[in-house]
């Protein structure tokens, strides 16, 4: 979990947005912060607190047990409340390593390096299973 990322104001802003139900076209601030107090008696101060907070507890995991990937809300050593990642997600995960590129039958696939300070800290290789491999599930 990573405490360095913060919320800016205006992601917080679009979030208060969508859950007011309001309809702010030209992103006015003033208009989200009536809808803050309307609905839960807040201004954007408070509520950016509040986003922020639950934003820096997200975090992702593995179940030990299942193998089963994870989203959701925890306080570093245990989830206050997740929520099984799906197919969706993976799917994304894939079409981010592959850059949107086709991984076609036979191929090495693609290496994505991540790098930390500019430097190389990891590689993902995605690649498609051979023919006589079964799943795993």
């Amino acid at each position: 979990m990573s405490k360095t990322v913060k919320l800016d104001w205006d992601e917080a802003k679009e979030i208060a947005d969508i859950l007011t139900n309001t309809e702010n076209p030209d992103e006015d601030y003033a208009i989200t912060e009536n809808a803050l107090a309307e609905k839960w008696g807040i201004d954007t101060d408070t509520f950016h607190e509040i986003a922020n907070g639950i934003f820096q507890m997200i975090d992702f995991g593995m179940s030990p047990l299942t193998q089963t990937p994870f989203v959701g809300i925890s306080n570093g050593n245990m989830w206050l409340a997740k929520k099984e990642v799906n197919q969706q997600f993976i799917h994304a995960l894939i079409n981010w390593a592959t850059e949107g590129e086709d991984i076609p039958k036979g191929s090495k696939g693609f290496v994505r390096t991540i790098t930390s300070g500019g430097k190389p800290e990891f590689d993902i290789t995605i690649s498609r299973p051979k023919p006589d491999v079964e799943a795993v599930s």
